[in-house]
């Protein structure tokens, strides 16, 4: 709202002194900042973008020889959109993905913190995460699970570098102010004290059965610490003949096995196959997504930009953009990650398919 000419010259003068003394005050009036408040979309900030895994590997075997574990807390090359400053910890929306990488003998000190984190395995076989006192090896295409304020620390007993994809709720952690962190500080403050048998979690809860005598800890976290790529993998092509999805062929969420609901509060996950030839139709929803490419090659259309992307790589789709994706040369399965439980759970989550005609 600004002063017309037709305004009396003392009341302009009035209501520029009023402004003043309100800014002194720090207080904003609503009816000069509308545009900020009321808006008939979406104003997104974040802008759809590409890490090429040629272009990250070499820097991530550079960074194992200049940087050690210990010296980093964690090794981890951080995903920052380019809309975004460089110091923050967003790759879109209310979510975080970075390059976590050990090379062979190192071992990632164990803590815990308040944001819930996931792992998607790019490369590598052999290397382990423990979570409160449980621990998995991981393998090229498993999905580890960590939830907040879980202790965790990684190793790689292997004898090749080990590389996987982080995703955390960290921005949104953040914009509540809620962010605590705590390294593991007894006896040997690097590995945490191992309590159950490997892959306890996924005898005891991921079988469809559970233990009778035994009740989980939390329901509203998954139980499961490693979603296994073999399994994932078999059980999206087992679907391949279905019509799947329009928008995103045959697409399957990683789900909390007591709830059918997402694997953590604040992050869902997915594996999609596109199939030869696929190419899926256009919609936007107001969950942002970030995508990892586990097999093949293909392209997306996100908001008219044609990004092509081959195994390896990650790209993200900011909230309420069209988007759309395609095969190429075979198949291709894609792994993604969004902050839809979030959107869900306060009444924000909106999809709608495209107008367009073409």
């Amino acid at each position: 709202m600004t002063a017309g000419p037709h305004l009396p010259n003392d009341l302009q003068a009035q209501r520029a002194a009023f402004h003043a003394e309100l800014e002194r005050l720090s207080i904003m009036p609503l009816w000069l900042n509308l545009g900020a408040a009321v808006q008939s979309e979406p104003r997104v900030e974040g802008v759809p973008h590409i890490w090429r895994w040629r272009d990250i590997k070499p820097m991530m075997l550079r960074g194992g020889d200049l940087i050690t574990p210990q010296e980093a807390e964690r090794r981890v090359l951080m995903l920052i959109n380019p809309a975004f400053d460089r110091k923050s910890a967003r790759t879109i929306g209310m979510i975080f993905g970075g390059i976590q990488f050990l090379m062979p003998g190192e071992i990632a000190d164990s803590h815990r913190h308040s944001p819930s984190a996931h792992r998607f395995i790019i490369e590598g076989d052999g290397a382990y995460t423990a979570v409160d006192g449980e621990r998995t090896l991981m393998r090229k295409g498993d999905y580890v699970t960590t939830p907040a304020w879980a202790w965790h620390d990684h190793g790689n007993d292997s004898a090749q570098p080990m590389a996987w994809l982080d995703g955390l709720d960290l921005p949104f952690v953040n914009l509540l102010d809620a962010n605590f962190f705590e390294d593991y500080a007894q006896g040997d403050h690097q590995r945490q004290p191992i309590l159950r048998e490997s892959e306890d979690s996924l005898h005891r809860w991921g079988r469809g059965l559970r233990p009778a005598w035994q009740a989980p800890a939390r329901s509203d976290l998954s139980p499961v610490l490693n979603y296994r790529w073999t399994t994932s993998r078999d059980a999206l092509h087992a679907l391949r003949h279905d019509a799947g999805s329009p928008f995103d062929g045959i697409i399957l969420e990683y789900v909390n096995p007591l709830t059918g609901g997402p694997t953590l509060p604040t992050l869902s996950a997915y594996l999609q196959l596109l199939r030869r030839d696929e190419h899926t139709q256009a919609h936007r929803h107001t969950a942002s997504t970030i995508y990892h490419v586990a097999e093949g090659g293909g392209g997306s259309r996100i908001g008219g930009r044609d990004i092509l992307w081959e195994e390896g790589d990650t790209f993200v789709i900011p909230s309420w953009v069209e988007h759309e994706h395609w095969s190429t040369g075979g198949e291709a399965v894609l792994f993604s990650y969004s902050d839809r439980p979030i959107l869900r759970a306060f009444g924000l989550l909106r999809e709608a398919a495209s107008g367009r005609k073409d």
